[in-house]
């Protein structure tokens, strides 16, 4: 019956004047494709058929045009750089996934990028930093409950993935942020804190329960370079703002979030809070 609504709207052949007289397999009002065709009804006089927009509501279909798919709305593949209404879908999309906290202001900057790869990073695909037609599938918020299994008696504390490279900011039992982070790279390098008046050590992050002790607001600089607003669990190491945070080990050995991040920890995170470091 497709073939011959299509013929009739060439030949112009009078059809079946209503959805339902046209026989195609579908009520009126259904959005759900006829299998082996596209068909899909916008309204009770409107259909795009293979992707031709017919109207219905006369005694033979008329073609109108060709269906134009208004990217704000269909699932479409994006990347940094890309801006306007889909960008700010994602952006909401990604807030109710848990990874998100600016705002939808349809810019694909750093801040949608550093999500999207801690979006990747929880699910265990590659850690890219785009959008692809098949993310959009993902509506449903990451199961959590193996990290909510691992200290249940504490309902406030961060637990730290070194295996994923993601940090889980756990409040009221409940995780209230996922965070991308980078870690110690295991490379060598010379520590004023190796041995006696300093010496070459292991960039590893230490693995453990911690408590947080102290905290600088903003920029603290010292031999290794810059730290916002660090959050230390040793003497030596803290949860840390900065502007290179990779998807990847890239750290002396302290746990590095995105600058912006550090300022949404400001909400989260407060002296005495318990930090559990693993790998899984």
């Amino acid at each position: 019956m497709l073939s011959t609504l299509l013929l009739a709207t060439i030949l112009g052949i009078t059809p079946a004047q209503t959805p339902e007289a046209a026989d195609i397999g579908m009520s009126p009002l259904s959005s759900e494709p006829v299998p082996g065709t596209s068909v899909q009804w916008l309204n009770p006089i409107l259909a795009h058929v293979d992707g031709v927009l017919l109207r219905l509501d006369s005694g033979r279909p008329e073609r109108i045009g060709r269906v134009v798919v208004d990217p704000a709305t269909a699932p479409v593949a994006i990347a940094p750089g890309h801006e306007g209404a889909v960008v700010a879908r994602l952006q909401e999309r990604l807030r109710g996934l848990g990874v998100y906290r600016g705002i939808a202001d349809g810019v694909y900057g750093r801040e949608t990028e550093a999500s999207v790869v801690a979006l990747h990073k929880v699910i265990g695909v590659e850690r890219t930093n785009e959008w692809t037609v098949e993310d959009w599938d993902l509506t449903e918020r990451p199961d959590h409950s193996e990290i909510l299994a691992r200290n249940p008696g504490e309902a406030d504390r961060v637990e730290v993935d070194l295996a994923r490279q993601v940090m889980f900011v756990i409040r009221g039992s409940k995780v209230a942020a996922v965070i991308p982070i980078s870690t110690g790279n295991g490379e060598r390098y010379w520590s004023k804190n190796g041995g006696t008046g300093g010496g070459y050590v292991r960039a590893t992050t230490p693995k453990g329960n911690f408590t947080l002790f102290r905290h600088i607001p903003g920029w603290r600089t010292n031999y290794l370079g810059s730290l916002y607003k660090p959050w230390y669990f040793t003497p030596y190491y803290a949860i840390h703002g900065s502007r290179s945070v990779p998807a990847y080990p890239a750290s002396h050995g302290c746990v590095r979030v995105p600058t912006w991040e550090s300022n949404h920890l400001d909400d989260y995170l407060e002296i005495g809070l318990p930090v559990h470091i693993w790998e899984t």
